[in-house]
This record gives structure tokens, sequence and C-alpha cells, in this order.
């Protein structure tokens, strides 16, 4: 299932495709505007040195692609916003590399853990025993039930072996889920996420970051949202805290995030 006939692929893009795994099972990338944003990351990539060492996920399962293409995201997004990126992959617990150390101006470096939560984590164990995970993500009339801010919730808990006492650690998820988290009522999403890091085991987690790619036709565009942690042990700086916070005002996220 390769690109459609009328996507025209970079030759980075082309490089991965060539060499991957899930090549025969995915349209990926699926329209011409989704070519032109992988394009670009993987470009990023490539200027920061890191693109071999991203290589072998991206050639993966579709699971581990995404997952790469992820922090990948993530990392473009600071860096067009300003941030430099220090490291990638910094370990602060010993053989649990997180995926980036990241600053803004003279502030204190951040330690930015992503996760990337898709949709074939949210079917049941019938649906995976059917078969529903090699399917579309998408079938016409089919209806589930989803609940976006338990896997928020559920990557928030699995970030914590990584997060040290001693840094600013930013918890940044990337979601590929059937609906997004920063799709549904705020109220009920800061409710949910809030809930979490008011516990005690969680104080190392400054903030919580949720970012979804999405395209009407026209573009891709970064949904953002940010939610801090006022109970955090090391709290973001607070340009920071501000700068993120400022996604939260417009539903596509901040226009400085797109790519025109």
């Amino acid at each position: 299932m390769p690109p459609l006939d009328n996507v025209n692929l970079g030759s980075l893009t082309r490089f991965v495709l060539d060499r991957a795994a899930w090549r025969a099972e995915s349209a990926f990338p699926s329209s011409q505007h989704w070519a032109d944003e992988v394009e670009r990351v993987l470009s990023f990539l490539d200027v920061q040195g890191v693109l071999e060492q991203f290589l072998p996920r991206l050639c993966a399962r579709e699971t581990e692609r995404d997952g790469a293409l992820a922090e990948a995201r993530i990392g473009f997004f600071f860096y067009r916003n300003w941030f430099r990126i220090l490291r990638w992959e910094p370990e602060e617990v010993p053989n649990r590399p997180g995926d980036l150390d990241i600053k803004w101006r003279d502030t204190e470096p951040i330690f930015v853990e992503v996760k990337g939560p898709g949709w074939k984590g949210e079917l049941s164990q019938e649906a995976l025993d059917s078969g529903r995970q090699r399917r579309p993500k998408y079938i016409n009339a089919e209806a589930r039930a989803v609940d976006p801010a338990e896997r928020v919730e559920y990557a928030v808990t699995k970030a914590l072996p990584k997060l040290a006492e001693g840094r600013i650690n930013l918890l940044a998820v990337v979601d590929n889920l059937f609906f997004s988290p920063t799709e549904i009522p705020t109220a009920i999403l800061n409710d949910r996420v809030n809930r979490v890091l008011a516990k005690a085991p969680y104080r190392v987690v400054a903030g919580v970051f949720l970012m979804n790619a999405v395209s009407y036709g026209s573009d891709v565009e970064y949904r953002t949202y940010f939610i801090q942690n006022p109970n955090a042990i090391k709290r973001l700086p607070g340009a920071v805290s501000s700068g993120l916070l400022t996604g939260n005002l417009n539903p596509h996220g901040p226009r400085r995030a797109r790519h025109n």
C-alpha cells in the first residue's frame, strides 16, 4: 500500500520508505501535505545529526515509526519556537534515557520525555483478537467508546521512572488516538490530569505538554495544550510556562508552529 501516485516524496522520506518494514501495509504519507511535513521533520533530524540514530525505528513497525516521529516532531516544534536543543537522549536515571534536553535563552535546561500513544493501544482484547489493528485507523460507521484523558494519565505514569528530582521535567504527549486529548473539553482534561499530578510521586513532573498533528486539507498544524503542575518540585521557567500556555488560547496551536 504505497503512497498515492499524486504524492511527491522528498529524498529523505523516499530513503526511509525504501527501507521500511511497514511499506506494504501503510499508505504513508497519505497526502502531499503530510509528505511535505514529514520531509521537513526528517530534514530537521538530518541537520541535528541524529537522523541515522532514528532510522532503525522509522523503518521498523508502524508503532515504532510513529513513536520516533512523535519525538522528532517535539524536537522540531521546540526548535522552531527558538529553544536550543542541548542533547538527544539525555540520561538522568541510569539506563533510562529520555528524549531531549532543551533550553530557553539563559534559563535552566529542561528534560523532556516524549510519549506517543496510538490508536492501537485503545483497542480491546476482543478487537485485537479479531485483527482490527491490521485495518485502517478509521472505518466508516464504526462506533467505539474512547477515553483520551486516560491515555494521558497512563503516559504520565509511564514517564515517571525516567525523571530525576533534580531536573525540571516536562512530559510531552504526541498522540495518534482515535480522538485526541486536545479535542476534549479543557475542564475535563485539566481535572483528570491535575488529579494525577497532585499525587506525591508526580511532583517530579513540571508540566504536561500535549501535541496533535492535524491536516484539514491546506497544511499540517500542531494543535497544542499545556497543563502545568503547581505542586512540582522544580517548576518550568516563567517565560516557558507563559509561552506554552499561549497555545491553549488557540485550539489549533500557536501560529508560529504552522509550516507555511
